[in-house]
């Protein structure tokens, strides 16, 4: 047991490292060349030379005490500003999932709902134009590719403030107009069904959205470092732009593996659930799982009645 736990505790010491202070320690350095540099010297290294220059000349520079003091306090402002880069990402997570209730992510939900529908009408008349011309090769191509257009916004309406929002919203959609099936209250009892190796890549792209909700978060960090030093601007945009990209690729393979979980799984479910489905999956056999998972009494009654 002593051996587990040392080792329990290295993992843990070493993944408090990676994800809090190694990033914190980077951005403690940013804001110190922040304050000196500034922006008349923003990109002139000579300044911050002669800044550590006049430091290691200083008397107390060569003292134990004020070099462990000195390191101690930067270890805790990393690991503070690890700690507060932590809690933005959790709100950086919460306006990805949010269904835009609040007033200014309403008006994000709407303005992308405006985009679908004007994605659609174009999808729409290339239809028309390709149906009228007989297949013609041009209009297919065109076709193509306001399909495209349409489906980088969403696969369905959007209904969210947040690209990502909308992706997952999409599976649940997509569930439902298939089966009927209400995969919030499903995906539970899913997840206790499907083998190691599906949760494991689950995890894996779950992982992959969180570490780039904290990237994010990072990024939002050294924007206010750009009131002082410009340089802090370009380096927070290209971790955004970074962030995006990955949050992006984890979703959407987030997104494909539910629905794949529940097309490979959606009927073994059903089945254990007590519910008549001899063979795929039906919107009917759906329906009655909902009431069963949902423990609506309402919809019980009527069904045994």
């Amino acid at each position: 047991m002593s051996t587990v736990l040392t080792e329990l505790g290295k993992q843990l010491a070493g993944r408090w490292a990676a994800l809090l202070l190694l990033p914190g320690a980077f951005y403690v350095c940013a804001g110190t060349v922040a304050v000196l540099l500034g922006h008349s010297h923003a990109l002139d290294p000579g300044a911050l030379t002669a800044w550590l220059d006049q430091v290691a000349v200083t008397p107390a520079s060569g003292r134990f005490g004020t070099v462990l003091i000195a390191a101690a306090a930067f270890t805790a402002v990393a690991a503070a500003a690890g700690l507060a880069a932590s809690a933005t990402a959790q709100a950086v997570e919460w306006v990805w999932w949010s269904s835009g209730e609040e007033p200014v992510l309403r008006r994000l939900a709407a303005r992308r709902a405006r985009r679908w529908e004007r994605a659609e009408q174009e999808v729409e008349a290339a239809l028309r134009a390709f149906t009228a011309s007989g297949a013609a090769p041009r209009e297919a191509a065109r076709l193509r590719a306001a399909i495209l257009r349409r489906d980088a916004i969403c696969p369905e309406p959007a209904a969210r403030p947040t690209w990502i929002g909308d992706r997952l919203y999409a599976v649940d959609q997509r569930v439902h107009d298939s089966y009927h099936l209400d995969l919030t209250a499903a995906w539970p009892r899913l997840w206790l069904m499907i083998p190691d190796g599906a949760r494991a890549e689950l995890a894996a792209a779950r992982a992959g959205c969180a570490a780039a909700a904290r990237l994010a978060a990072w990024g939002l960090l050294y924007l206010p470092l750009a009131v002082l030093w410009w340089p802090a601007a370009v380096l927070a945009a290209g971790i955004l732009l970074t962030a995006r990209h990955r949050a992006r690729g984890a979703v959407g393979a987030q997104a494909d593996l539910i629905e794949a979980a529940v097309d490979l799984y959606g009927r073994e479910m059903v089945l254990l659930l007590g519910v008549d489905c001899p063979g795929r999956l039906t919107r009917t056999a759906g329906d009655e799982a909902n009431t069963l998972l949902r423990k609506d009494r309402t919809d019980r009654s009527r069904l045994e009645g």
